[in-house]
């Protein structure tokens, strides 16, 4: 069953969001997993200054000339096994729309160290 325990970043807009009173939003345990991959897939490779082999090649390998769906699915399913806490991918989708041409990664569970599974 995916759990979702609340997000302390605003899906929208991928800045920090802030609770009803005006805190910031925190998350814990499980989700804080889920959270540090959606992170790790928004990153392009080279845009952290202080670490540029960080982050998802999106333009260079996967969005340039020419589209490869294993390719594009492999460097996603990589970076995502690559997150600390993840302990497994439990189910999966990505699909190139061409109108966009951006790449739809939907329906991405994961088993956290948790021995939770929650939404990427």
């Amino acid at each position: 069953m995916t759990e979702r325990v609340g997000l302390a970043i605003d899906e929208t807009t991928n800045d920090l969001r802030l609770t009803a009173d005006g805190n910031l939003a925190l998350v814990q345990d499980a989700e804080t997993v889920g959270q540090h991959a959606r992170q790790r897939l928004n990153t392009h490779e080279g845009e952290w200054f202080l670490d540029t082999t960080a982050g998802v090649p999106w333009l260079n390998n996967i969005l340039g000339s020419g589209y490869d769906p294993a390719l594009a699915e492999g460097v996603v399913k990589a970076e995502i096994l690559d997150t600390d806490g993840v302990e497994e991918i439990t189910s999966f989708s990505v699909r190139f729309d061409r109108s966009t041409r951006g790449l739809v990664i939907h329906g991405v569970n994961v088993r956290t160290e948790y021995d939770i599974e929650v939404e990427v």
